[in-house]
């Protein structure tokens, strides 16, 4: 294993789960639309969970009672990280599938069926605003090789999901180090507030930190309280010293927000940036976890999605 690679990584795992949606009507899914489900989505679950312990471990997990962890930690995010694929936006006639994968992280793992049943009575009222109505066909595990695995088809919902686990240490052990070049590239935008103002065009020493808070929470939330990074200086001093090649990330609107005051523009940073450096190889396994858990405002929902490649 990289000994960059905290060993505590051994121990924690994620799943890939992917639904397979057949709408029943017409239905223009844009990006705008495919990153707005958290309203549509949360009220689904309410109807179908109600206020049990699935819906907080899924949607409101709690803040941490430790007053240390409390103040270090920022608010913890939803267990679940909708993986968007922009390339699947376009206009969907009544019969066509989509495929809409999403990420189980830490103990939200367990409550995948409970997710499922969410997502069959979304069907009923639509993915956005009553429009985009659908049933769920299937419910399939996607391993790390590609293969599917086949949970749910239709019928009665077995009482719990056993899909394959990836550990989060083999995940990262089998992908190519980051040891001298990276390019991270933002997939939807991140819409990413520092002291309550938009970032418009964030250097990777302003991104860095909001990648190091993001995996941290997500890691002591939802994996037992576990302390990822004990001492963040240390990995922020040597993200300091990464040199960027070239930024080309820049803000994008994407969205119209409506409200008494007016039509309000809501957007994100979009585009690339080229880094190189020794220090790429130490914090690498970090940029590499931020990818599967996003950045910003809406992270869960499929904000803030980016990938790197060396």
């Amino acid at each position: 294993m990289n000994p960059a690679i905290p060993d505590i990584l051994t121990s924690l795992d994620f799943v890939l789960i992917e639904f397979t949606l057949e709408f029943q009507e017409p239905f223009d899914l844009d990006e705008a639309r495919m990153l707005r489900l958290r309203r549509d989505l949360r009220s689904a679950a309410l109807l179908t969970l109600g206020e049990d312990e699935s819906f907080s471990a899924l949607f409101d997990p709690p803040l941490a009672e430790d007053p240390v962890a409390l103040k270090r930690y920022q608010r913890p995010g939803p267990s679940f990280v909708l993986r968007p694929d922009p390339r699947r936006c376009g206009y969907y006639d009544s019969g066509d599938c989509l495929q809409m994968t999403v990420l189980f992280w830490g103990r939200g793992i367990q409550f995948i069926r409970h997710f499922a049943q969410t997502m069959q009575t979304l069907g009923k009222s639509g993915l956005n605003r009553g429009e985009g109505c659908y049933d769920l066909l299937q419910v399939d595990a996607r391993e790390l090789s590609g293969n599917a695995i086949c949970l749910w088809s239709g019928g009665g919902w077995p009482e719990r999901f056993a899909p394959p686990v990836a550990s989060v240490a083999w995940w990262l052990d089998s992908l190519a180090v980051l040891d001298s070049r990276a390019v991270l590239e933002f997939v939807t935008p991140a819409r990413l507030l520092s002291a309550g103002r938009p970032l418009f065009r964030p250097t990777f020493a302003n991104l860095f930190p909001f990648i190091l808070r993001r995996v941290s929470s997500m890691v002591h939330a939802h994996c037992g309280g576990a302390d990822i990074v004990p001492d963040p200086r240390v990995l922020q001093e040597i993200a300091q010293g990464v040199e960027v090649l070239s930024n080309d990330l820049l803000w994008r609107d994407w969205r119209t927000l409506e409200s008494e005051k007016g039509a309000q523009e809501i957007g994100g940073v979009s585009g690339r940036l080229e880094l190189c450096g020794a220090g790429l190889a130490e914090i690498g396994w970090l940029l590499r976890l931020g990818s599967l858990l996003h950045l910003g405002k809406g992270a869960a929902y499929g904000a803030g999605c980016y990938r790197l490649d060396s």
